[in-house]
């Protein structure tokens, strides 16, 4: 087994978000060869150069519909306060700027069908609330919908051909919304979704006549599929509904069909609605890969009949932009990202495995293996657990694994109770009051890997980010004795000062999911790490992000305080201009390598 170096794993770029012009002839994407996400553009020609060159990430990358402008955003420090500009195709050197208040986080929803309009949420009016605009190019941005009260967040979905309404959704919780109806000359809201709440909605495009929308939708269901909704009586059908969740949807308007992307344990899948007859396709290839962008975004350009681009993504595989042929289900690279020596193919895969927790429930992860793991030697093993924390564990490229598997170390990542991809009702098993039972899968996950002859007992470790860092130092705290090492990332140590400090628009949404911060006080002091600190006796590496809006610093500043005071071990990383989650190449190769150097000290 070849030694990899991990700071040349962690350069591996990556390539994303296709967009195209009209005429499909052009191409507009994101690459971070740079050492941050820019825009780049394949032209006519064939020819690859980068649009913009800025040391911070950009975020997204849209095409107009009119052909006119390439619109992208772009925050500062990874402070998530978006903004949004435009590249003039005419030549590509000229930018101009949307916003570029600084202190305001813009969310770019979507174009007009003609292209002259964008439509965005804001929170430039007040920090707690966002609001919905309108703003055509060159023009001053209109307010259309305003949020008050309870509400906090809107969030546009589709724009009617004749562009006379929009379709937009208002946020009630993290995992419901209510779907509405603009009239955009008369300003008229119509609520179209039902009173009782009972489903989320997402991406949705209207018909040719503009007498009904096409929608992704768990409304009334387990998992989510696509729906048509009758816009006069508000009637909502489905069209494709299966036992997976529905990721993604681009409208084939040439061939009247949707190409779409389905969530299959973890593993993206693409298929095929015949919206004349809602006859439907799935792909087997590609095998084991997942669509989801490391921007975490969903994208795909139909270029004709047969050919699209869109984002593969793998353990072992970088994220890099496809040519897929539906008549022949292969593929090419559009532009490899990375040509480089090591040879990702021959990197280590996954198996998906599932192990019986304490009521008696399946619960599924991933096992990352080095080549030489046999069962009953002194194996050491990490257990990452994802954020959310409705969010999923999937096998996408994440470089500081790869290097801790050529190491010889075993990555178990887990999909406990509440994490997304499995449907509603598994996603409410940890809400609220039943927080602490996913901490608990935790335990029988290792109790599995210890009794399978996996892993030594004593060469466990625990790793992980946001909320996965609340569930971290919950494993530490909690069950203080089955841990070597672990990391924790920009996780919440205290959660009654998490929704003191976390960004204001945010705190509703959270609430909902881990209890109301003034009703269910004594329920958020009990489960915080902070009160436990007496209980820890593992060795914790800690880092986090100065421009971290959703889980402020203040977080990790008590935790390392508190346990130096308590003469813990504990070290700690700390990046000025880095928010929640680390995009900068620098900033990423340190963090790696500290992860990376701390976990082999305690394991290997």
């Amino acid at each position: 087994m070849t030694n990899l170096d991990i700071k040349e794993l962690i350069k591996i770029p990556y390539s994303c978000s296709p967009t195209s012009s009209v005429d499909n002839k052009r191409i507009a994407y994101l690459n971070n060869k740079s050492g941050t996400p820019q825009v780049w553009l394949c032209d006519e020609n064939n020819v690859h150069k980068p649009l913009t060159n800025y040391k911070e990430r950009v975020a997204l990358v849209s095409w107009s519909p009119d052909d006119k402008w390439i619109l992208f955003s772009i925050d500062k420090g990874g402070d998530e306060n978006f903004q949004i500009k435009l590249i003039d195709t005419s030549d590509y050197t000229n930018i101009i700027s949307l916003s570029d208040d600084m202190s305001v986080r813009n969310d770019f929803g979507g174009w007009s069908t003609d292209g002259s309009t964008i439509v965005y949420s804001s929170n430039k009016r007040n920090a707690a609330y966002f609001d919905l605009y309108t703003q055509k190019i060159n023009e001053e941005p209109k307010l259309v919908y305003q949020t008050s009260n309870d509400i906090h967040s809107v969030a546009f979905q589709a724009y009617s051909n004749d562009l006379k309404k929009i379709v937009f959704t208002e946020e009630r919780t993290n995992r419901y919304q209510y779907l509405k109806i603009l009239d955009v000359e008369s300003g008229n809201i119509t609520q179209l979704s039902d009173d009782n709440l009972n489903g989320g909605f997402k991406q949705a495009i209207f018909s040719e006549n503009d007498d009904e929308i096409i929608i992704i939708t768990n409304e009334g269901k387990d998992f989510s599929g696509i729906a048509r909704l009758n816009l006069n009586s508000k009637k909502l059908s489905y069209i494709y509904s299966e036992d997976h969740e529905m990721e993604f949807f681009k409208m084939d308007s040439e061939n009247y069909r949707l190409i779409f992307y389905i969530n299959d344990r973890g593993y993206s899948k693409l298929g095929i609605l015949n919206l004349s007859n809602n006859d439907s396709q799935i792909f087997e290839n590609p095998h084991e890969v997942t669509f989801m962008e490391p921007t975490y975004g969903w994208g795909a350009c139909v270029l004709d009949e047969s050919n699209i681009l869109l984002t593969i993504n793998s353990t072992n595989q970088n994220g890099e932009i496809i040519k897929f042929n539906l008549d022949t289900q292969k593929y090419e690279f559009f532009k490899k990202a990375y040509e480089g020596d090591i040879k990702l193919n021959n990197l280590p895969k996954p198996t998906l495995h599932s192990f019986k927790t304490f009521d008696d429930r399946d619960i599924p992860f991933f096992f990352l293996k080095p080549d030489n793991f046999k069962q009953g030697e002194d194996n050491p093993i990490l257990i990452l657990i994802h954020g959310g924390p409705e969010g999923q564990e999937r096998p996408t490229f994440k470089p500081e694994l790869q290097y801790l598997v050529n190491q010889g170390i075993g990555i178990l990542l887990p999909n406990v109770r509440g994490s997304g991809g499995y449907g509603e009702s598994y996603g409410h098993l940890d809400d609220t009051y039943k927080r602490m039972d996913s901490v608990k899968d935790i335990e029988y996950l290792w109790k599995w890997v210890v009794e399978s002859g996996w892993a030594s007992r004593d060469k466990i470790a625990v790793m992980g980010g946001s909320y996965g860092g609340f569930m971290t130092l919950s494993c530490i705290t909690v069950y203080p004795d089955l841990w070597a090492a672990a990391v924790e990332l920009y996780g919440m140590v205290n959660m009654v000062t998490f929704f003191e400090h976390t960004a204001s628009y945010r705190a509703q949404h959270r609430a909902y999911e881990y209890g109301d911060p003034i009703k269910d006080r004594k329920l958020l002091e009990d489960i915080s790490a902070i009160h436990k600190i007496d209980q820890i006796v593992t060795p914790l590496l800690v880092l986090h992000g100065d421009e971290d809006p959703r889980v402020p610093m203040y977080e990790t500043e008590q935790l390392v305080s508190e346990m130096k005071e308590a003469g813990k071990q504990v070290e700690f990383v700390r990046f000025l201009d880095e928010g929640h989650g680390f995009v900068k190449e620098p900033n990423r190769i340190t963090a790696y390598t500290s992860i990376a150097e701390f976990l082999t000290k305690y394991l290997l």
